[in-house]
């Protein structure tokens, strides 16, 4: 994968059709947002070894003929207030950090039915209840455009990523202005 897709359903059709690798598409998509964390701290959790293990079953699935749904292969990031087997959900409290969730939430479950690869989590305010992105775990997430500004909460760490281009697509939730207001 040389250059960037342009969206969500060009990479999903580039993998469908065998023109890129969920490996590969995972390892593009994790060297970006490693830069972008490094820019603005936007991951909470990396989930890098076990998403290299799902980019591989869903190679080998497209190989056998099978397609794992309309996400088959694709990197994805999420909140980290969602649950993820085997990942704390700790909404950036200090005393929840070693909690490991023992099974997927229900967008998690969805999000997998749907074949999407998830290999990381992103900062979130503590409590998901600031327009800044911050906690005492897990520290402050900066705008990627301006390092003096926000970019916004609860789902900060999300905006922050994607916009950076760390992820093609994430999930971030929205009740009092997180996805709109910033």
């Amino acid at each position: 994968m040389s250059e960037s897709p342009a969206s969500l359903c060009e990479l999903a059709n580039s993998i469908a059709q065998g023109e890129v690798s969920a490996v590969d598409a995972l390892d593009q998509m994790v060297r970006r947002a490693q830069e972008a964390h490094a820019q603005t701290n936007c991951v909470a959790t990396w989930r890098i070894d076990e998403a290299r293990r799902d980019a591989e079953a869903a190679d080998s699935a497209l190989k056998r003929g099978e397609r794992l749904g309309p996400l088959h292969g694709v990197p994805i990031s999420i909140k980290e207030c969602f649950d993820l087997a085997g990942t704390p959900s700790t909404m950036g409290l200090p005393n929840r950090a070693k909690l490991l969730e023992k099974q997927d939430g229900e967008v998690v479950r969805r999000l997998r039915q749907a074949g999407a690869v998830i290999f990381a989590k992103t900062n979130v305010p503590q409590l998901m209840i600031s327009h800044d992105t911050a906690n005492p775990l897990f520290g402050v997430t900066t705008n990627p455009w301006d390092a003096t500004r926000t970019p916004g909460g609860s789902s900060g760490g999300e905006a922050a990523l994607i916009a950076s281009g760390g992820s093609l697509v994430g999930v971030g939730s929205d009740l009092g202005g997180s996805i709109r207001v910033p």
